[in-house]
């Protein structure tokens, strides 16, 4: 599951930060012509969509300039229902030397998309962040636990599908082996990590090494190098 988690978590974030870069382009580019163009009056002439085809309303928009030619564009957001009508009065802002590049100057039409984008890049960006500090967490913990775990042999019991993962309509196996905890004193099952292949047949009758945590009896990390490669980690 570790380089499953890795590719998901790596994928999201770049899915998370590709959208809080269109968010934030929006946002400044919304800023710049807010800044510097002229604002004026506009009128709603027409409500676009909405048909069987459209699940949402645009609004059209037409505007003078200050040389009084007329203008027209398209509002950057639609709803439904719509929140214009026909013949609505809307502020409008354009650049001066290039009147056609206008918007509504509302705060839905001007923030919804920074605000979106910028929303599903911060959830998308957490969501990767977090598997990626999750993924290298394990990890490391996995390493330490090679380095300076008590290592015990437990007695191979089964290799079983995980059916509560599935990965491209796989489902990862898992090996089960037991022994009993130097700490505790009891017979204790512990659980290998996701692999990708049944080692039923190869740890029959055999012994697995396990690495213990001394301090937390319930901590472990199976050590399947010698039956494994690293590619049939799941």
């Amino acid at each position: 599951m570790g380089k499953v988690m890795l590719l998901i978590g790596a994928i999201f974030l770049a899915i998370g930060l590709v959208f809080g870069t269109i968010g934030s382009w929006a946002y400044f580019d919304d800023r710049k012509l807010a800044d510097s163009g002229v604002h004026t009056d506009g009128t709603v002439i027409a409500m676009l969509g909405g048909g069987s085809s459209s699940v949402t309303y645009t609004p059209r928009i037409e505007f003078h300039d200050t040389a009084g030619v007329r203008h027209e564009f398209n509002g950057a957001v639609g709803s439904r229902p719509p929140i214009y009508a026909t013949g609505d009065t809307v502020a409008v802002i354009y650049d001066p030397d290039a009147p056609d590049d206008a918007m509504i100057g509302d705060a839905f039409d001007r923030y919804f998309l920074p605000m979106m984008f910028g929303g599903m890049g911060l959830l998308f960006t957490l969501i990767g962040g977090g598997m990626l500090v999750a993924y290298w967490r394990r990890r490391r913990s996995n390493q330490n636990l090679l380095t300076s775990g008590i290592s015990i042999r437990a007695r191979f019991m089964e290799c079983y599908r995980d059916t509560r993962i599935r990965i491209n309509a796989r489902h990862p196996y898992r090996v089960v082996a037991q022994a009993t905890h130097p700490a505790t004193g009891k017979l204790q099952s512990f659980t290998s990590e996701p692999i990708w292949i049944d080692l039923s047949d190869r740890l029959a009758g055999r012994d697995v090494r396990v690495m213990l945590d001394p301090a937390k009896p319930k901590r472990h990390y199976m050590d399947l190098a010698e039956y494994i490669g690293a590619s049939e980690m799941a």
